[in-house]
C-alpha cells in the first residue's frame, strides 16, 4: 500500500534533519496517511483543499462523496449503483466536465470513513432544505440493489440524524423508495418480449459462457465479465480517462442484460 504523505514527510524531514529527521517527517506524515485515508498520489491534493480550504464544500460534492459511501459500504459497488450514479448526475444537469469532477467524488467516497458525517452536519447548518435532498439521494443509492444492508442503514441513520431528519422521516424515505424500485422491477418484467434461441446465444457469447452451462457458472462469468470491464480495471490497464466512462457504462449494460436473459430462460435467480 502506498502512503503518499509518509514518503513526502520522510524525504522533506531527511533533507531538513537528517535521519533523525526522515523518522519524525515519517511518522508525522504516516499519521496524516491514517487521518486522510489516503492510498494514492492523486488523492493528496483534494485532501489538502479540503482540509484547509475557506470555501465550504458544495452540495453536488458532498452528495457524490456520500453516494459513493454508501455504495462501497457493504464491500462492492454493483452496476445499480453506478447507473444510479450517472443518473443523478443528468438529474442534476451536470455537464461533461461536472460529470467527470462527480465521478471523482463518488470514487472519492468509497474510502470516505467517518469524516462525511461532519460534512453532512455543515451542510443542515448551512442549506437545511437540501440536506433532507441529500438524505432522499442517499436512500435511493441504498436501495439500488433491493436491499438495504446493515452498514447501509448504520450511515444513514447517522447522516440522517446530523441533517435533522427523525426516525418517521426516514422510514418515509425507505418505504418510498423501496415501494418505486418495486414497481420499476415489475413494469420492466412486464415489457420484457420472450427471449429467442438467436438472442440467448448472444448473451451467452458475450458472457462467454456455454448456454447450457449451470446456474453456478454462469454466476461466475457475469462476476468476471463484470470485473473485467470496471471502470477502475481500464483505469488500471492505461484506459484514458474519458475512454472508461464512456465505454464501461455501456458495456456493464450490455453484461447485466445478458445476465438477466439467461436467468430467466434457466429458472433461477
Amino acid at each position: 500500500m502506498l502512503w503518499p504523505v509518509t514518503i513526502a514527510g520522510a524525504v522533506l524531514g531527511a533533507w531538513l534533519g537528517d535521519v533523525p529527521g526522515a523518522i519524525l517527517g515519517g511518522v508525522l506524515g504516516h499519521a496524516l496517511d491514517r487521518h486522510w485515508r489516503i492510498r494514492r498520489w492523486s488523492e493528496l491534493p483534494s485532501r489538502v483543499r479540503q482540509t484547509f480550504a475557506t470555501q465550504p464544500l458544495s452540495f453536488e460534492q458532498i452528495l457524490f462523496l456520500c453516494l459513493g459511501r454508501i455504495a462501497k459500504s457493504e464491500g462492492r459497488v454493483i452496476p445499480e449503483h453506478l447507473q444510479l450514479a450517472r443518473d443523478l448526475m443528468q438529474q442534476y444537469r451536470l455537464d461533461d466536465e461536472g460529470r467527470m469532477q462527480a465521478m471523482r467524488w463518488f470514487n472519492e467516497g468509497k474510502e470516505a470513513g467517518d469524516r462525511l458525517t461532519p460534512m453532512v452536519r455543515k451542510l443542515h447548518r448551512r442549506e437545511p432544505e437540501r440536506s433532507a435532498e441529500l438524505l432522499d439521494c442517499c436512500w435511493r443509492m441504498a436501495l439500488a440493489d433491493g436491499n438495504l444492508g446493515g452498514r447501509e442503514r448504520d450511515l444513514l441513520d447517522q447522516w440522517g440524524s446530523k441533517a435533522g431528519l427523525g426516525s418517521a422521516e426516514q422510514q418515509r424515505m425507505h418505504q418510498r423508495h423501496q415501494r418505486q424500485r418495486s414497481d420499476r422491477t415489475e413494469r420492466r418484467t412486464r415489457q420484457t418480449p420472450v427471449t429467442s434461441r438467436d438472442s440467448l446465444k448472444a448473451a451467452a457469447l458475450l458472457l462467454e459462457v456455454d448456454l447450457d452451462a449451470t446456474p453456478e457458472e454462469i454466476k461466475r462469468a457475469y462476476r468476471r465479465q463484470l470485473s473485467r470491464h470496471h471502470p477502475d480495471k481500464l483505469m488500471a490497464r492505461g484506459d484514458g480517462e474519458k475512454k472508461t466512462h464512456d465505454g464501461a457504462g455501456e458495456r456493464i449494460h450490455l453484461i447485466q442484460d445478458a445476465y438477466e436473459r439467461l436467468k430467466r430462460y434457466r429458472g433461477f435467480r
